[in-house]
């Protein structure tokens, strides 16, 4: 599965302001908020790059717009956290993103972090998603699929060690099973956690 990062950018005259834009694409599938006009002269680029021809391009003029494409070799560095068969999490500033699969259509926020999102761990049945960082986030893969939002009383996600004297700062989520996970802290400490409270365990 070859994916590509679509830059865009595009500038407002009347403003003289440059807008930017990152987009992706699995498989040369067109991507969702792309243009049709845009996608008929950036695919055969991002088709050349899915079947190996070129690593990027650069520089790519259509419509208003200016496009640079490239290979995703390493997912972390484009901010792709996790992974599942229909859909994957992004580091966006100090969003934790959900798109799916195939056409990267962004659904909504599953976690804000102070700092930036660390990691993140789909569940293999695709029932909920966990995101940490500054805490841990557990979101369930459901309708109605609601932002995140800070102090909000809603079963649509859970999450733990967020603010106070009790926030934990997460690096890493080391291990997930049916009854708890295991993440790891300031780099040194591993903590686990039950999985369907949030509760730490010893």
């Amino acid at each position: 599965m070859a994916k590509v990062c679509i830059e865009k950018y595009e500038k407002n005259v009347e403003l003289d302001i440059e807008f930017y834009n990152v987009f992706f694409s699995i498989d040369a599938v067109k991507t969702y908020d792309i243009s049709e006009n845009e996608w008929a002269v950036i695919r055969p680029y991002v088709e050349k790059i899915c079947d190996g021809v070129a690593k990027k391009y650069n520089g790519i003029k259509a419509q208003e717009s200016s496009f640079d494409l490239f290979l995703i070799e390493d997912e972390k560095d484009f901010g792709i956290l996790a992974e599942s068969k229909n859909y994957f999490i992004v580091r966006d500033c100090e969003d934790a993103s959900l798109y799916r699969k195939p056409d990267c259509r962004r659904i909504n926020c599953v976690g804000d972090f102070y700092g930036e999102p660390e990691d993140a761990y789909i569940d293999p049945e695709e029932r909920f998603c966990i995101t940490v960082g500054c805490g841990i986030i557990k979101y369930n893969l459901q309708d109605p699929f609601e932002e995140y939002m800070y102090d909000c009383d809603t079963l649509q996600w859970i999450e733990v060690g967020r603010d106070g004297d009790n926030i934990e700062w997460c690096d890493k989520i080391e291990e997930v099973t049916d009854s708890y996970i295991v993440v790891s802290v300031e780099g040194e400490e591993r903590r686990k956690f039950n999985l369907t409270t949030l509760e730490k365990q010893e």
